[in-house]
C-alpha cells in the first residue's frame, strides 16, 4: 500500500517520538503528523483525514474515547489504541477486534499492530459500527477496577485495588501506596476516583484517595480539617471540602 498518512496522538513527546521512530522503519508512508492532545487530534482528523491514527487513551482534557465521540464514529479512520494499563478498556478492544499497543511496547509488537492496521485499511473495513460498539462497551454499566497494571523498571504486573492503602497525586501522575511499595502511574486523580468503587475508596483531599478498610482513626484538626490515621500509622489530611464524602461512607 502506498501513500499512507498517519497521525500520532499522545500528550507525551517521548511517546510520539518513539512511534515516529518505529514508523520510519516501515514502507509506504508519505505523511506523519502529530497531535499533543485530544483537541489537536480532533482538528487534525477532521482537516487532514489521515488513513491511520495511533491514539493514546489517557490524555488530560479530552481522552481517546472522547476524541472518537467528538469526531463521530462514522468519520474515524483506522485506529491503533495506545494505553498504559486500562484493563477494562483492553477487554473492550478485544471484544470489538480492535488493536491496541500496551505501553511499554517494542518494535516487534508495534510492527504487528501496524501491519494489522494496514490490512484493515486495504480491506476497506467499515469502522463506524466497530467504534460505535466500542463506545457502547466502554460507556455501559461501569465496572470498577479490581486491579491496576503498574510498570516497575522492566517489569509489568498487577496491583490489586484491595491492597492499595491510599493514592496520592503528582500532577499528571498518581502514586499507589501499598503496605510495602509505592507505584507511580500516569493517570489523573479525578479519572482514578471515577474508576474505583466508591464503597471502598473515598476522596478525602484534592491530593488523596483513601481505602476505607485501612482507616484506623480520624481526628479533628483545625478549620474543619481532619487527620486520617491509617492502620500502619500513616497520617493524611482530610480537607473540609471532602468531609461529607468521607463521613458519609464510614
Amino acid at each position: 500500500m502506498t501513500g499512507l498518512s498517519i497521525l500520532i496522538v499522545d500528550d507525551e513527546p517521548p511517546a510520539r517520538k518513539k512511534i515516529g521512530a518505529f514508523l520510519k522503519q516501515e514502507k509506504g508512508i508519505t505523511a506523519v503528523a502529530e497531535a499533543a492532545n485530544g483537541l489537536e487530534a480532533v482538528k487534525s482528523i477532521q482537516e487532514k483525514k489521515p488513513d491511520l491514527v495511533f491514539l493514546d487513551i489517557q490524555m488530560p482534557g479530552m481522552n481517546g474515547f472522547e476524541v472518537i465521540e467528538t469526531v463521530g464514529a462514522e468519520n474515524m479512520p483506522a485506529v491503533v489504541f495506545v494505553t498504559a494499563y486500562d484493563q477494562y478498556a483492553l477487554e473492550a478492544f478485544e471484544v470489538q477486534a480492535l488493536d491496541y499497543l500496551l505501553k511499554p511496547f517494542d518494535q516487534e509488537r508495534f510492527r504487528k499492530s501496524f501491519n494489522r492496521a494496514v490490512e484493515q485499511i486495504q480491506l476497506k473495513n467499515e469502522n463506524a459500527a466497530i467504534f460505535q460498539k466500542l463506545l457502547e462497551e466502554i460507556n455501559r454499566e461501569k465496572k470498577y477496577l479490581k486491579r491496576i497494571m503498574v510498570n516497575a523498571g522492566s517489569r509489568l504486573f498487577f496491583v490489586k485495588t484491595g491492597d492499595i492503602m491510599y493514592i496520592s497525586s503528582d500532577e499528571k501522575y498518581v502514586e499507589l501506596h501499598t503496605d510495602k511499595e509505592a507505584y507511580l502511574i500516569r493517570e489523573t486523580m479525578n479519572s482514578m476516583e471515577a474508576r474505583l468503587d466508591p464503597a471502598k475508596f473515598a476522596r478525602i483531599h484534592r491530593s488523596y484517595l483513601v481505602n476505607l478498610d485501612f482507616i484506623q482513626e480520624i481526628q479533628p484538626w483545625s478549620h474543619g480539617d481532619y487527620v486520617v490515621i491509617l492502620k500502619n500509622g500513616t497520617k493524611l489530611t482530610a480537607s473540609r471540602r471532602y468531609r461529607d464524602q468521607l463521613f458519609g461512607r464510614i
